[in-house]
């Protein structure tokens, strides 16, 4: 039997949850950063929640846009408790577009809430979310590492284009440009530079306690293998702990061992299996 609080204060939520999730920050850094997000700009989501049994939280749901809920990393829950779970979801949120969580129980709850939504399950996407806590390799190039700065932006807006091609993220080049600029303006987006040409680029983002989040990692076509992603993450991550962050954390696609095998060199071990399940 479990108990399904919904929440409609963010800042409540964020008090009545952060602790639980802030076991596993790495595991939990997508619910994490966008919840202090949240909290930041006073923004409340869509959709807020927390899963209890036996008066201790098991899973937390949030949702800020339609098209999919977060779930964090849960404890134990039984089959049972999965599908009562699915019950109570679909009778609050309608309708249910997509789920992204850890891969196990994630899987099974859309199993419940295809249905009794009377909806297919698709699995979108299968990742690998990694942790790091000390960089294990050397720098093999002999490039080095910079921060990109606006005049960067036209080939930063064709490496977003092409990066959201290839994780099955699509997007238009105006967004795109839209995205790059973002990401530039931010100012924590870093690339690799040898002989003055950039050659490959990563960002950070979702900081929390401990842990900060490395994403956008892209490396065009005609430079791959040929090291420079390896330096760019590995020297961004050496520099994010020097800053004071105890670990850092990335995705990787399952189906890509190029970059599985990248990042295990870095020192980035894997975690949790992720996966996103659209409804149709």
């Amino acid at each position: 039997m479990i108990r399904f609080d919904k929440y409609e204060s963010v800042t409540a939520f964020q008090k009545e949850v952060s602790s639980f999730l802030e076991q596993d920050e790495a595991a939990n850094n997508l619910l994490l950063g966008v919840l202090q997000s949240l909290v930041e700009q006073d923004t409340t989501p869509l959709f807020m929640a927390a899963v209890w049994k036996n008066h201790d939280i098991g899973l937390v749901l949030l949702q800020t846009q339609p098209k999919q809920i977060i779930l964090s990393k849960p404890t134990a829950l039984s089959s049972q408790d999965i599908q009562e779970l699915g019950e109570k979801l679909v009778q609050t949120v309608q309708p249910i577009l997509g789920l992204i969580g850890e891969k196990k129980l994630t899987t099974e709850l859309a199993r419940y809430v295809s249905q009794d939504q009377g909806t297919r399950a698709n699995v979108h996407m299968e990742q690998i979310i990694y942790k790091l806590e000390k960089v294990k390799n050397t720098l093999q190039t002999n490039g080095k590492l910079r921060r990109v700065i606006a005049s960067d932006h036209p080939v930063i807006k064709e490496w977003v284009y092409q990066f959201c091609q290839e994780t099955n993220q699509p997007l238009s080049l105006e967004d795109a440009s839209s995205k790059a600029t973002f990401l530039i303006n931010k100012g924590n987006l870093v690339a690799w530079e040898v002989n003055g040409e950039l050659v490959s680029m990563a960002t950070a983002t979702r900081p929390t306690r401990h842990n900060i989040t490395i994403s956008y990692v892209y490396t065009p076509s005609n430079q791959r293998k040929k090291g420079y992603a390896s330096d760019c993450v590995s020297d961004y991550t050496q520099r994010l702990l020097n800053s004071g962050y105890q670990t850092t954390s990335l995705y990787a696609d399952q189906s890509n061992p190029t970059s599985n095998y990248v990042y295990r060199q870095i020192g980035y071990e894997p975690i949790m299996d992720s996966i996103v399940i659209q409804f149709q």
